[in-house]
């Protein structure tokens, strides 16, 4: 019998703009610890998993949506391990437990890789007992924002200079509001998932709605403002990749200054903007990390619905006059803005708490030795039978039936407006763009050298990341 001996990562991509960059590095530091490494399509990879070698299927959550995922990836020899991409920065921990902790699902993994030791401490306080398996790792999407590996957006920072000059970035982070299925559907499809306790919760989410939507609004009046008080400067709206983009060209469409962009990840618009402005956002953290001028822009406020740690790393204002002067604060001294916030004692405090992997050992480090301890105690991860030529075939025919199944659904999911929303989060994935970002991680780290990737038999958007993928 043939057989590989290299285990295999399968890793899904959901949303390419924030997952695609910190995915593919992970694969990376997993190569040069001896794994193939599958990144894929999250869509793509769930339909054809029969069709895949077994291995270790990474996810980026464990709400209950996820059971039929991990009991069919169990079902036929894969374990199981996940993060929660929302994990970092919530607003409502009991809100954040019953939409995004399920312990069935939690059950099914063998690690839960958390964000750092409060998202540790708030998981644990719904698993109790069982909270063994939970991880202080880090996320491999805050690797980005350390050296080395943050010089991998310079190119991406200067291109996005020459396109729009000097400009003001607003991220938002309303999707509950404006969602791109419209106001109802956050609240309706949490429902149809089982995730609404009662009825006096599903009264508190549209509340929290009602309050997104008023914050919403007031970040449509500070753009104009700004747009007035800043004439010299552009202003960019990069929404959630969640929320419609329709509503705000619409609310914005008559002053030509002002552009919504959704283009690529969020960390190079970050470096290149002058300051950054948000509301309760995780790019409030990443611009903290990252050692860029963030402001908190509060114009009403709530101790239930506002989130703690991006407001607490960046430099707050409730008032517009205020914001303005700050924004012209940070033109002039982008240096001084910034160190007025990390040399905070107590910010500091709040940053260490939160975040694990900002120092010391990378998160995608810590991520796969507890893999690679997990193949050591499961042998049979280590042994992957070379497929027979009729089975081969056999997959090849099961590859191109699901492929043209897929192909049907989607027509039908286009007349229905889905396929819209499914390619905002996910627009496709050529071999060439993850070629182009291991070469840029090996130039900016002087490592991976050996780390190379091809298009995996029979499918369009999965990739084999291996240092012998030749």
């Amino acid at each position: 019998m043939n057989i590989d001996e290299k285990p295999y990562l399968l890793l899904p991509i959901e949303t390419k703009v924030r997952e695609f960059q910190g995915k593919v590095l992970l694969s990376c530091f997993a190569a040069e610890r001896g794994f193939n490494v599958l990144l894929a399509d999250q869509n793509e990879m769930l339909r054809l998993l029969n069709c895949l070698p077994r291995g270790i299927y990474i996810d980026k959550g464990i709400v209950r949506t996820y059971v039929k995922n991990f009991r069919k990836n169990r079902k036929i020899g894969n374990r199981v391990v996940a993060w929660c991409e929302e994990g970092l920065s919530f607003r409502v921990p009991e809100t954040y437990l019953k939409e995004r902790i399920s312990i069935e699902a939690y059950g099914m993994t063998d690690y839960f890789f958390a964000w750092g030791r409060y998202h540790a401490e708030i998981v644990a306080q719904k698993l109790c007992e069982s909270s063994s398996k939970v991880i202080c790792t880090g996320n491999p999407r805050f690797d980005l924002l350390r050296e080395p590996y943050r010089s991998f957006f310079l190119p991406e920072k200067e291109r996005i200079r020459r396109s729009f000059g000097r400009f003001i970035l607003i991220n938002t982070n309303f999707s509950r509001y404006n969602h791109f299925y419209g106001r109802d559907f956050a609240i309706k499809n949490l429902k149809e998932g089982g995730r609404i306790g009662d009825k006096n919760h599903e009264e508190f989410l549209v509340k929290w709605a009602d309050y997104l939507g008023e914050m919403y609004h007031k970040f449509i009046e500070m753009s104009v403002e700004l747009n007035k008080a800043l004439p010299d400067r552009s202003i960019i709206i990069r929404p959630h990749p969640s929320e419609s983009l329709e509503t705000w060209k619409k609310a914005i469409g008559s002053y030509p200054n002002i552009k919504v962009v959704q283009d690529g990840n969020v960390i190079p618009w970050i470096m290149a903007s002058d300051v950054m402005i948000h509301n309760s956002c995780t790019t409030g953290v990443e611009s903290y990390i990252l050692g860029e001028p963030v402001i908190s822009y509060c114009p009403i406020t709530s101790e239930i619905y506002d989130c703690f740690l991006p407001n607490s790393l960046s430099r707050k204002t409730f008032d517009l006059d205020e914001l303005v002067l700050l924004i012209r604060e940070a033109i002039a001294d982008p240096g001084g803005f910034v160190e007025r916030v990390q040399r905070d004692s107590a910010t500091k405090e709040v940053a260490e708490r939160y975040i694990s992997g900002i120092s010391g050992p990378f998160a995608c480090d810590n991520i796969v030795e507890m893999l690679r301890k997990l193949v050591d105690e499961s042998p049979s991860l280590r042994i992957q039978e070379k497929i027979s030529f009729l089975e081969n075939g056999k997959r090849q025919m099961d590859v191109r039936l699901i492929t043209a199944k897929r192909l049907l659904k989607r027509m039908i999911m286009r007349g229905r407006g889905i396929d819209a929303y499914m390619k905002q989060k996910f627009p496709g994935l050529e071999l060439q763009e993850v070629v182009k970002a291991i070469e840029l991680f090996r130039e900016t780290s002087n490592r991976f050298h050996d780390v190379t990737a091809r298009t995996y038999p029979g499918m369009h958007s999965c990739f084999l990341i291996s240092q012998d993928a030749r």
